[in-house]
């Protein structure tokens, strides 16, 4: 039931930007959309024309990103001009000669126009792209790597069913290109149709397994499929052609994180320094922190990264540094300031971006897992605790109807990017309209318009005109019995605070919340609700719900008992 809200103090925390880490990559996710490092490779000329093609999309996908990237190297897109129309031939005379010149003439233009939209292509001008190539495509049909570049740009766009299309065109056209399957293998998996995208790649590897791409390619779709032990060989298939291929190895890394090998897996993670769009800017004025050297007396740097999610998460690692060294100056976004402050043992505090003190040593606060060396065992010791509180001086006074025994937070919407993490606000239907619970949204985007748009006012207090940063999103937080989010930052911020916290989260898991298991090692107050199928919330919702209601009702009876 909906209930009056009043607040006391600052305004409120807004989790606008925290509604999802890697891009999110989060897609980040991000985990965030992260962009890979771009690939390259040697560009190839038709015969008898300039003509160039983008090929296979050497998918650089991560956890947080799922950009396809065009390159030209020729052994997966060969040119186009040998499939152009050719002129009449049998004539003569002056018809004929005029017929030769006209064929000479739409060739012409239909590879100007090919050019123009390969141009537009590669300045990331995907709509022009996509215009031109469909317009050089309604000339002549049979160019199978321009149908291969229109899929790659549709894809890029994220029409998808377009894409399959093209690509499927381009495969009837030439079916021995390799780097075509291995396209349509990328486009599948974003689709999450999972058996056909193994397929298509699989053909791509039979064609050529030479091409790491193509393997590495395979691997996703095992990531994607939560089956780490298979994506592994194919990431390690790859790496054997290219020890120094950076996406294999990011992802390498992360599925040894999402099997619990944290050896391997912190090591692997340092990778993310080579990724195009997260490098960790030089600082050269003082030697980097290798978790052996002696701290005592120093002033050691610990630099922001990534998404709020991913600071949230990696605070917990700040007091074991702070034991250890004179002081430790951590840096983080504006956003993210009010609580970092309440992290035992941070001795200053410096928005990222402004000018740095004065320090002795530095390190990533990401890196610090892996230069501590810590383990399962380690990190179960260290997340037994709440390591973050509302700022000092914030309280929230809600007034929830008569009759309330139950507080709930609602965080039903996430990022887009790499994958819709939203669930439907109207699939809480059936704990929504449970009595003796009072609901409040911490959503703060434009999804807020859901509450309205389903008529559920008397239901939901929109908190959202009360929210500005993180630290008053600590302290709304900190007043509920339990929030209920999906697969984003307050999810960590609730485990991070220690308020019991339930999260839905999508069939193709983000590392830290592994696999098979209701329960996190990161936050001891969390349970996990799975998508059993892809873009399916029914089983997830169904066992939230019952869950929910026996929760309720002890509630309900303790309350009576008293």
């Amino acid at each position: 039931m909906q209930s009056d809200v009043r607040v006391i103090a600052h305004g409120f925390a807004s989790i606008r930007k925290h509604a999802g880490h890697k891009g999110i990559r989060m897609a980040k996710s991000a985990t965030t959309a992260k962009k890979r490092q771009a690939k390259k490779g040697t560009k190839s000329s038709a015969t008898k024309k300039t003509v160039k093609a983008v090929p296979a999309d050497e998918s650089a996908v991560s956890q947080k990103s799922q950009e396809a990237q065009s390159n030209t190297d020729t052994r997966d897109a060969s040119p186009s001009g040998d499939t152009q129309s050719k002129p009449a031939t049998g004539t003569t005379g002056t018809n004929g000669g005029a017929e030769n010149a006209a064929a000479i003439q739409r060739r012409r233009v239909i590879n100007d126009l090919f050019q123009r939209g390969l141009a537009a292509h590669q300045a990331g001008q995907i709509d022009d792209a996509i215009r031109l190539y469909s317009a050089a495509l309604r000339q002549n049909p049979q160019q199978p790597d321009v149908w291969n570049n229109l899929g790659v740009a549709l894809r890029r766009s994220k029409k998808f069913e377009a894409a399959l299309l093209a690509y499927r065109r381009a495969g009837e056209l030439r079916p021995d290109n390799a780097g075509l399957w291995s396209n349509m293998g990328n486009c599948l998996r974003e689709m999450m149709r999972f058996d056909e995208a193994i397929v298509a790649h699989k053909k791509a590897i039979e064609l050529d397994d030479s091409i790491k791409s193509h393997t590495f390619n395979a691997g996703l779709v095992y990531r994607d499929l939560n089956r780490f032990e298979q994506a592994l060989e194919y990431f390690d298939r790859a790496l054997a052609i290219d020890p120094d291929y950076v996406d294999a190895n990011w992802d390498k890394a992360l599925a040894h994180l999402a099997l619990g090998n944290y050896a391997d897996g912190w090591a692997g993670y340092e990778t993310r320094r080579k990724l195009a769009d997260n490098p960790i800017r030089p600082l050269d004025t003082a030697p980097e922190w290798d978790g052996k050297s002696d701290l005592r007396g120093k002033r050691i740097l610990l630099r922001a990264e990534q998404g709020f999610g991913d600071m949230i998460q990696f605070a917990r690692f700040v007091p074991l540094v702070a034991k250890k060294a004179g002081h430790v100056i951590l840096e983080c976004r504006k956003e993210l300031m009010p609580i970092m402050r309440t992290v035992a043992g941070v001795g200053t505090l410096i928005e990222k971006g402004r000018p740095l003190p004065e320090f002795d040593v530095h390190v990533p606060l990401l890196s610090l897992p892996h230069v501590m060396g810590i383990g399962a065992a380690e990190l179960q010791k260290i997340s037994a605790d709440p390591y973050l509180s509302p700022p000092p001086g914030k309280q929230v006074r809600l007034a929830p109807t008569p009759g309330t025994v139950l507080k709930v937070g609602l965080i039903w919407a996430g990022k887009l990017n790499p994958r819709d993490r939203s669930c439907p606000l109207d699939m809480l239907l059936p704990i929504l309209s449970a009595k003796g619970a009072a609901f409040y949204s911490f959503q703060i985007d434009d999804r807020r318009g859901d509450i309205e748009k389903i008529g559920l006012q008397a239901f939901v207090t929109d908190l959202g005109d009360h929210i500005h940063d993180f630290g008053d999103s600590a302290a709304l937080m900190q007043a509920m019995d339990l929030v209920i989010t999906i697969d984003s930052s307050p999810a960590h911020l609730a485990g991070a605070l220690g308020v019991p916290v339930w999260m839905l989260q999508l069939f193709t898991t983000d590392w830290r919340w592994m696999v098979d298991r209701a329960d996190s090692p990161w936050y001891p107050t969390m349970r996990i609700y799975r998508q059993q199928d892809p873009n399916d919330w029914t089983a997830p919702v169904k066992k939230l719900t019952g869950d929910f209601l026996t929760l309720l009702q002890a509630r309900q009876r303790n309350e009576a008992a008293n």
